[in-house]
């Protein structure tokens, strides 16, 4: 089973402390530069916000409530508070253009920001800042104001009539709100119940009284937590308003009734007429049969009237006579050409969003259109409408501050002659449905939290019923149906209600995340959209600003202008947007600062989009263009939201509960899928027939992991669908994750000739498919269809329907018209359990909709998305354990597939994508029990990539000509850039490959298939661009470079990726699809990029940073080792004037490379290289495998130990001996080196001590620096030295133990310890008495040990340098990575080792060599290494 890894680094204080001082100092701070160091001190204290709440289980909604909750947990003063809050603010307005630089106001802010790292880290601030900064925090300035319109506040705490807060505002940061006075009557009181700690609050229409009280006419609880107006006004019921008709809606099924299809069909009827044209008026069955295409599913599944089409026709002309003739003659404002249609709007302040039917853009005339009865008994109309049409007119109140009196509003009942309802706004109805509103979200953020089994428990219909009704209609109709609801949620068994809760609770919180915002950026979760500042979303490039209209057009004669092309001005030459074709977007126009909240909002998609242009397809046309905006208009765009995944999570957890109780213990592995091996092949599929054949024997589900290349879409599921095609019964639903995925398998369907044969149906629309497969849609294949019988005939006789997981999720009642044999979902392992189990709990009348399915796809590439961490998302219920349940993020294919029987499983194991020197390293680290193996296609034989390339003009060509994977090291360069998602050294290496490249590809270069870039951030998509640019090859500018998510399916002969990272931060970001099974570490996200590539491989990245991750590590160490690392300046790679290694194979293997005395030869052969090699000989191990199973030299063989992770072959002293082999030669030539080139301290020492030396030996290296020392000592007489030995592992002791009781080395004392704080006090006494040399050595582990067992280390030799001062104590610290080490732990060492121990020189560290024996053999003259001595004298 996959367990979590712990490959995140924990940003440190000095971390934070170092950049905040390279900020402020580089270059000076000045009024000229003051605005940009805001935007990167921002950064920075995003980041420590973010590093300080992980693992806080409940949603921040913004910097104000994240700051403010670390600030109560660090129990920090106000005047702190005040400060960072100020700071904050401060750093926001300075990402405005008319910013205005106080030099006195930023050193406030910086003293700000060092003190809240100090406060919340609990760390000095160092002595260097403390000059830099004023003594005290800015002052107060207090508030003058006595009427308020809005405010948003946090809540500290609360009693019986006040609640206290932190208020998001400069003049008074802390307030006292008396709720008992605030509104009308008290009406306000009611909050008391609903108040939590941190909870965020929005005050509206506040006056401050004379004691500095605020008193809100409104409050709104989590307001960025928007609440559908339409789907608040449905919780309005005739037998009561409780907050739970609001879960009940979100769970129950999906209905498709007869008066729904009515509704949207005057809904039809109203737009027509709208955009009517004389020249073509509305026609019934023009309008019907335009409707019946788009609907033809609903239809067939729906039981429609007889009366049907009389019903409709009469609505008609309703509608129609309302349009023509009552409106216009009686509503003076009315104008049919100034209406919009479907206008949404944003309110942030209420904590509501919705879209209305009508509005007039000059805000006089709105309508709302209901198809279905009004209240005939009183002539009026129903509650539910009149509140949907009363919160209509409170968001144009709060919104554009439109009073109720300046607006006609109308209900139009188009059912009746004499619907149009002219309404009135009702105050105390409107308080109500706010107070409603805050109650359903406090419901809502506690189901996320988990109370799903507390609500179901309380579920009944005598709580719903709060009107006490007992009329036919609840006794009838609707109590039945709310008690089938509540059966099925309670008449489960303990399993089943075990899963279903808290799947419930992972999905609630999923939709709380994506509304409110996500864990680590700003830009996550549609509140995104006003709390992120205006340059941060410029930079991310989620808004796209100054768009100005070039045309506008229908998409049909019968639509009205729909489709709209606008110029993109010029951006900053950093800007890249992030939009791609098909995005559901928000259109909307504005002034000065673009603000969703305080416009009219269209919404739709994106049809295309280039550089300088961009054409949407807005889901409601317009009648009159000149409505949408004029000329001179300007238009901003920026991302859409969509609930529609944990809608569809919801409805089909529901539905898992009531599904058959066969598939439900089938799903939940309580029964054992069944097979049938008599069952035998029809057709011959080559070497995929046993897998085939394995296949079609499993009843009820198969699962086939494909790993990257090994054709699971374009072989192993092409023959699964000809197989069962054999079979003539036989029908499938094909499924995939992304429409992406979707596409991919409907060209194999087309190009294999199985469409031919048999044509398949696609489930969804025109924007998400690809124009080939547009006829297949559903709605044009059924063009040949007039009659309801013919589709319904069609579909039952259609074999193949293909979908997206979310399209077939919103059409179920396709499965009350048809039913599989096989459901085939491909990307399985992408696919929340979720998403998927109400499609697999689905019924065809009463038996299963699908019989059998079939999962495909591989857990070790990317998973499905989540917000919530891997901590947050840990299923803890032993229940669910019990049936392979570990983690909510997880896909229901990896649980299954490793819960199931071999029977029911197969791994693709031929690979037809990467040449073996590409496949060797995710085979080895990635992939090790899989074993993937070439097939091999001929691309895969050659020895070399470009063999007809043979005119090189420099060494870089001979690189690309020569090498399969290249490392390129880049730093960042010394610029304060805007944005630190950006590398120039390292896009300029990119630009420099891609042309080279290019050239030695000649006429072959195909931008689609012979290279493509990985990055992990676009704004380095922008700068590798701009570089392109300067190249003036054209071709180069097709080029695919994106994220490795958009690169997962596709593949290039040559992939080059930009790492990008600066910091560790980035670094946690790049690694965070990470999980750790058995010993290997599988990054998920490194896993795709390498296996994209079929034929070369280039990486660049900043070694110091990337090297403190241990696959990273591995990655830059298996390329050296394969003379792929180059070692040079970006100016000499970019000029091609390097040397390319070109080294013997294992060279590091071979003794005789090393400069090592005969003793230590002998010892070695003896103790170590003798035993190793018969381990070899025994397990027939690989050298790639020693290499990887050690970590290429930092393996923490003490976690391996402690993990108990050793097998009947490989115990940990076998893995001892493996890296005491491969590296313990180095670690002695280097630490001789270090010892021998350093000398001077170290004689220097002996002769001021009293010739007594304790070598206190914390290294992970069997003793091998100790030995070296020993050597060294033996130079010098008089010398009393002492081997105290601090072993990681028993094995490591006895090693070590065993080496210095060798002949050479015996005459040395040793003592063994299994740490620091177990040697005895009496030791330490014993050599206190006069002064002596204390030696720490501390090579080669803090790549091995975390921040805090340094740091604990620290403490420990500061404490015996402080209890026996008499001593002269030396650190040596030496890395054998060289600028490939992990210095972070060394450095979190360093900053709480006691300042007594100072480094030997201001430069530290620095590099060392060791030099090899080359004896005229191919093979490295030296090797660099860093070390660092600190000494207290």
């Amino acid at each position: 089973m996959p367990t979590s890894s712990d490959s995140h680094i924990e940003l440190q204080p000095f971390d934070l402390y170092n950049r905040i001082e390279k900020i402020h100092n580089q270059p000076a701070a000045a009024p000229d530069n003051i605005q940009a160091k805001y935007i990167q001190l921002y950064k920075v204290l995003e980041q420590a916000c973010y590093e300080l709440t992980d693992g806080v289980t409940f949603s921040f909604a913004n910097l104000f409530s994240r700051l403010d909750y670390i600030c109560k947990e660090k129990k920090m003063t106000p005047s702190d508070k005040y400060a960072i809050q100020t700071m904050r603010r401060n750093c926001k307005t300075a990402m405005n253009d008319d910013f205005q630089p106080v030099m006195e106001e930023y050193l406030y802010d910086l003293r700000a920001i060092i003190r809240f790292v100090s406060l919340a880290y609990g760390e000095d601030i160092p002595a260097v800042l403390l000059p830099q900064i004023p003594h005290s925090n800015r002052p107060y300035k207090g508030t003058r104001l006595s009427r308020i319109p809005y405010l948003r506040v946090s809540v500290s705490s609360w009693d019986e009539t006040h609640i206290f807060a932190t208020c998001d505002n400069d003049e008074d940061p802390f307030i006292i709100i008396d709720y008992a006075q605030s509104g009308y009557n008290g009406d306000q009181l009611y909050i008391r119940d609903l108040l939590v700690e941190n909870m965020q609050l929005n005050l509206l229409d506040v006056r401050v009284d004379e004691d500095n009280h605020y008193i809100p006419n409104l409050i709104i609880v989590h307001p960025d937590y928007l609440i559908d107006i339409s789907s608040l006004a449905a919780c309005f019921r005739e037998y009561g308003r409780h907050p739970l008709n609001y879960f009940i809606n979100k769970i129950k099924p999906k209905p498709n009734t007869s008066p729904i299809l009515m509704g949207n069909l005057a809904s039809q009827f109203l737009d027509d007429y709208i955009n009517e044209e004389k020249t073509a008026p509305v026609n019934y069955t023009q309008t019907l049969k335009k409707f019946f295409a788009s609907s033809a599913l609903e239809f067939c599944t729906c039981p429609i009237p007889a009366n049907f089409h009389e019903q409709a026709q009469a609505q008609m002309a309703n509608i129609r006579r309302f349009i023509h003739e009552i409106l216009p003659h009686n509503i003076q404002a009315f104008d049919k050409h100034k209406t919009l249609l479907e206008a949404s709007f944003i309110c942030e302040r209420l904590g509501l969003q919705g879209r209305v039917d009508m509005l007039q853009k000059d805000f006089k005339v709105l309508i709302e259109q209901k198809s279905g009865k009004r209240d005939e008994f009183n002539n009026r109309h129903k509650e539910d409408n009149f509140i949907q049409m009363m919160l209509y007119q409170g968001v144009l109140m709060y919104n554009f501050g439109k009073a109720t009196e300046d607006l006609q509003t109308f209900l139009l009942y188009s059912k009746y002659p004499d619907g149009l309802m002219i309404e009135h706004f009702a105050e105390k109805l409107f308080r109500e449905s706010l107070a409603l509103r805050n109650r359903i979200v406090v419901n809502e953020m506690s189901l996320g939290e988990g109370s799903i089994a507390r609500t179901v428990e309380e579920l009944n219909t005598d709580l719903l019923n709060e009107r006490q009704v007992h009329n036919r209609l609840w006794n009838d109709f609707q109590e039945p149906q709310l008690q089938e609801i509540i059966n099925t949620l309670k008449r489960c068994t303990l399993l089943e209600k075990a899963y279903f809760n808290r799947f419930f609770t992972f999905v609630a919180k999923e939709q709380i995340l994506s509304k409110t915002g996500g864990r680590t950026d700003s830009t996550n979760g549609f509140s995104g959209l006003w709390h992120t500042p205006l340059a941060e979303k410029i930079e991310s490039g989620n808004i796209l600003l100054g768009l100005t209209i070039t045309d506008k057009r229908r998409s049909s004669p019968d639509k009205g202008y729909n489709i709209i092309a606008l110029d993109i001005p010029q951006q900053g030459e950093d800007f890249l947007p992030n939009f791609r074709i098909g995005d559901i977007i928000i259109f909307y126009s504005y002034q000065k600062e673009p603000d969703v909240r305080k416009q009219i909002l269209m919404k739709g998609n994106i049809l295309e989009i280039k550089p300088d242009n961009i054409t949407i397809l807005l889901r409601n046309g317009q009648q009159n263009k000149d409505i949408i905006g004029k000329e001179n208009d300007v238009f901003a765009i920026e991302h859409d939201y969509s609930d529609i995944s944990a809608t569809n999570g919801m409805k089909g957890l529901y539905s898992f509960l009531s599904a058959r109780t066969d598939r439900k213990e089938l799903l939940l592995g309580l029964r054992t899928p069944r097979r049938d091996t008599n069952v035998v092949l029809n057709g011959s599929y080559g070497r995929f027939n046993e897998i085939i054949l394995k296949e079609k024997q499993a009843l009820d589900y198969f699962l086939l992991v494909g790993p990257p290349g090994t054709g699971k879409t374009s072989c192993a599921l092409r023959y699964m669908i000809e197989e069962a095609l054999t079979e003539p019964e036989e029908s499938l639903l094909l499924l995939s994750y992304t429409n992406r995925a979707v596409d991919e398998i409907c060209s194999m369907l087309v190009e294999s000739g199985i469409a031919e044969k048999s044509p398949f149906i696609r489930i969804g629309n025109e924007l998400s498919c690809d124009i080939r497969f547009v006829p297949y849609l559903l709605k044009n294949s059924m063009a040949d269809c007039p009659k309801l019988k013919d589709i319904q005939d069609k579909i039952a006789r259609t074999r193949i329907f293909v979908g997206t997981t979310t399209a077939i999720n919103g059409k179920l009642h396709l499965f009350n018209l048809k039913h599989f044999h096989t459901a085939i979902i491909d990307e399985a392992s992408q696919i929340l359990e979720p998403d998927l189990i109400g499609i697999l709990s689905a019924r065809h009348n009463q038996q299963n909709a699908i019989d059998k399915f079939i999962l495909i796809g591989d857990y070790k590439q990317l998973p499905a998305i989540a917000l919530q961490s891997e901590k947050e998302s840990r299923i803890t219920d032993p229940l669910l354990q019990n049936i392979g349940l570990s983690n909510c993020r997880n896909s229901l294919f990896e649980r299954l597939y490793r819960h199931s029987e071999e029977s029911f499983r197969s791994i693709l194991h031929k690979q037809g994508r990467m040449h073996p020197a590409i496949s060797e390293f995710p085979n080895h680290t990635f992939y090790y029990t899989e074993q993937l193996e070439p097939v091999p296609l001929e691309h895969q034989k050659g020895i070399m990539p470009y063999p007809d390339f043979t005119q090189p003009q420099d060494n870089l060509d001979r690189l690309i000509m020569n090498r399969r994977m290249v490392f390129i090291p880049a730093e960042a360069p010394n610029i304060a850039t805007y944005s630190e998602k950006t590398n120039l050294n390292e896009a300029r290496i990119v630009a420099t490959l891609l042309e080279h490249i290019y050239r030695i590809t000649s006429e072959g270069f195909d931008p689609n298939k012979t290279v493509g870039v990985i990055v992990p951030y676009r704004n380095q998509i922008a700068m590798i661009r701009k570089e392109i640019e300067n190249l003036h090859i054209p071709v180069l500018r097709q080029i695919s470079i994106d994220t490795v998510e958009r690169y997962q399916g596709s593949q290039r002969d040559v992939i080059i990726y930009s790492f990008t990272v600066r910091n560790f931060s980035q670094l946690n970001f790049l690694t965070a699809n990470t999980f750790r099974e058995g010993e290997f570490c599988i990054d998920r996200k490194l896993n795709v990029a390498i296996t994209r590539a079929r034929k070369q491989l280039f990486l660049t990245g900043n070694p110091q940073i990337l090297g403190a991750n241990i696959t990273f590590y591995k990655l830059m160490e298996f390329i050296r080792i394969h003379n792929g690392y180059i070692e040079t300046t970006v100016d000499r790679f970019c000029k091609g004037e390097f040397n390319i290694p070109e080294y013997e194979t294992d060279w590091d293997l071979q003794t005789e490379n090393y400069e090592l005395p005969e003793h230590f030869n002998r010892m070695f052969g003896f103790l170590v290289e003798q035993p190793f090699q018969k381990l070899k000989e025994r397990l027939q191990l690989s050298d790639t495998y020693i290499r990887e199973t050690t970590a290429y030299g930092r393996y923490d063989l003490k976690s391996y130990a402690e993990d108990g992770k050793q097998t009947e072959s490989m115990t940990t002293a076998d893995r001892n001996g493996i890296y005491a082999y491969l590296y313990m030669r180095r670690q002695y030539c280097a630490a001789r080196a270090l010892f021998e080139t350093t000398g001077n301290w170290l004689n220097g020492s002996i002769h001021n001590v009293s010739g007594r030396i304790v070598f206190c030996d914390l290294s992970f290296e069997n003793g091998a620096s100790g030995l070296a020392f020993t050597d060294i000592c033996k130079r010098m007489s008089h010398l009393d030295l002492v081997y105290l030995g601090i072993y990681s592992t028993e094995e490591m002791k006895r090693m070590s133990k065993a080496l210095f009781n060798t002949e050479e080395y015996k005459c040395t004392a040793c003592i063994y310890y299994p740490r620091l704080g177990a040697v005895p006090p009496q030791f330490w006494n014993s050599h206190a008495l006069l002064s002596e040399l204390i030696i720490f050595n501390l090579s080669n582990l803090f790549d091995r040990i975390s921040p805090q067992e340094a740091r604990s280390l620290a403490q420990d030799i500061n404490q015996l340098i402080h209890a026996r001062p008499l001593n002269h104590y030396v650190t040596i610290y030496r890395d054998d990575a060289g600028t490939r080490m992990n210095n972070h732990t060394y450095n979190v060492f360093c900053s709480h080792l006691t300042k007594e121990l100072r480094p030997l020189n201001e430069q530290m560290p620095l590099q060392g060599k060791l030099y090899y024996a080359k004896n005229g053999r191919n093979i490295p003259t030296d090797e660099t290494f860093l070390y660092e001595i600190r000494s207290n004298q």
